[in-house]
């Protein structure tokens, strides 16, 4: 439960940004009387036409005892048209402890408007590897979709109403999330178990160069508030 939060709620916060150049940043993940439970170093890398984002995720503190010191890790591959993020492949690693580890990858088939799903999990005793392609397809993945949104609000502000939106990477029934535009914040809901708090609702505070500095999961089922604060951002 903790591994998925740290995680997803780092993937959602680190990828609200609007320019679209190379950056890193560094968020510490927080929950009331145990303090920091999670870190998170992250990346946009430009390069022409391409882009690379990965982010990695460690847990901390309490969480690391009770994840086994696991580390996961999002990494989305893709080229640049017209400024808009097109993603080709999304990866996710977990690793936990000394024997274990999972893969997963997205690979989009623009032509066919497919997803394969390849999965592999890794222990002492083999590897097992397993594929199938989604039944539904997306134009983005969970990281690319935030850095597109600036996009795709030009069209539709999501500010009277929550607009939904398809990410791969997001929930395994159809990839939905659902965005509302609050003045400088977003609320979010990305059907993910671990975020089923009381309304299932994550908020993201902007700085005016729109990049998060912070984002609030309030009332996360056994969790009660948890925060995400930048440490560090650097362009």
């Amino acid at each position: 439960m903790i591994k998925i939060l740290i995680t997803l709620f780092m993937a959602v916060t680190l990828a609200f940004t609007a320019p679209l150049h190379s950056m890193r940043a560094e968020y510490d993940i927080s929950y009331a009387i145990f303090g920091v439970i999670g870190h998170s170093s992250a990346s946009l890398k430009v390069a022409k036409n391409t882009y690379t984002i990965h982010i990695e995720a460690r847990a901390a503190g309490i969480a690391k005892l009770m994840s086994n010191n696991r580390v996961e890790i999002y990494e989305s591959r893709g080229t640049i048209s017209e400024g808009r993020l097109i993603p080709d492949v999304l990866e996710i690693h977990t690793k936990k402890g000394e024997h274990f580890s999972a893969s997963e990858y997205y690979h989009f088939d623009y032509a066919h408007q497919k997803i394969l799903h390849v999965t592999q999990m890794k222990d002492s005793v083999g590897v097992d590897e397993k594929k199938e392609v989604l039944s539904y397809f997306a134009k983005d993945d969970i990281l690319t979709l935030f850095f597109n949104l600036p996009r795709y609000l030009k069209k539709n502000p999501c500010i009277t109403k929550t607009c939904i939106f398809r990410a791969i990477g997001a929930n395994k029934k159809d990839g939905n999330v659902d965005i509302q535009k609050i003045g400088k914040n977003f609320k979010v809901r990305l059907h993910r178990r671990i975020f089923a708090s009381k309304e299932g609702e994550m908020m993201v505070h902007l700085t005016p160069q729109g990049i998060c500095d912070s984002a609030l999961l309030k009332d996360v089922i056994f969790f009660g508030d948890v925060k995400s604060k930048a440490t560090k951002i650097v362009y």
